[in-house]
């Protein structure tokens, strides 16, 4: 677990659980030559990789960001995903009674199936409506990312957004598409600094480079240009980037070098 401070709001980047993906369908059309002087892929050509949701709590509300993939997987999936299980709450003093509100970037099993292990006796789930279309009607293409029985417990919880979208003065969604139709991150702005939770718009630090996009995307084209509109923003007001998917909880800087973009860590 990670721990700052967003001028009088407290964050907290935390531990979802860990698993490994295939790397050549995480960096898409990147020759394997390129990625793994980057990350090293084990014996069956998978990346580690693993789950920070991130909890906000503001004077108003105690938000949660994506809640990881979660417990209690079958032993063929946790072999296919190299799934290593953590306690998304350990060491720390809030409990999932006392989350608002949890906003799912998405609802593929790496980033929200961890809701059905956890009490959230109050929480509204604030999705985009497309995304709730399509993880509810997957085609053959997508479905193995949505598990059905991961997401139906969350129906009447559901709060539907369409686009770009404030939740209140300081947090904002991001609607990006490009990894999926309904894919959003998260702005959160305090005091003039603000953090972006970059989702799978920028799933690791190594994928910052432009054309780094990943196979997994069903919409690669608006994944690069959302990257060029988003990477704007946050050049413009000098943002923190908080990264979902590295083994490590890890935050940075954007920078350009030789007109290219990079990441400077905190």
């Amino acid at each position: 677990m990670r721990y700052i401070k967003l001028g009088d709001w407290e964050i907290y980047q935390l531990d979802g659980g860990k698993f490994s993906l295939d790397g050549g369908a995480m960096f898409g059309v990147v020759p394997k030559v390129l990625w793994e002087k980057l990350i090293k892929p084990d014996e069956r050509n998978r990346i580690p990789m693993a789950s920070h949701p991130l909890l906000v709590k503001t004077n108003k509300n105690i938000y949660l960001i994506d809640v990881g993939i979660g417990k209690n997987w079958d032993e063929k999936f946790k072999d296919i995903y190299d799934v290593k299980e953590e306690n998304l709450f350990e060491n720390l003093d809030i409990g999932p009674e006392d989350v608002d509100y949890i906003i799912a970037t998405h609802l593929h099993f790496d980033h929200m199936a961890g809701y059905v292990n956890y009490n959230f006796k109050k929480a509204k789930v604030i999705v985009q409506a497309y995304e709730w279309q399509d993880a509810n009607f997957p085609h053959l293409r997508s479905r193995a990312s949505y598990i059905k029985e991961r997401i139906e417990p969350l129906k009447d919880k559901i709060i539907l957004v369409e686009g770009d979208y404030k939740v209140e003065d300081g947090i904002y969604l991001i609607l990006t598409g490009g990894h999926t139709r309904g894919h959003q991150i998260v702005l959160i702005e305090r005091d003039n600094k603000g953090i972006i939770f970059m989702a799978d718009l920028v799933p690791t630090i190594h994928h910052i480079p432009y054309p780094y996009v990943m196979g997994y995307d069903l919409y690669p084209v608006d994944t690069l240009y959302a990257r060029y509109r988003i990477y704007n923003l946050i050049l413009k007001y000098n943002y923190l980037m908080a990264f979902e998917h590295d083994r490590e909880a890890k935050m940075g800087y954007l920078k350009i070098e030789n007109n290219k973009p990079t990441i400077e860590l905190i």
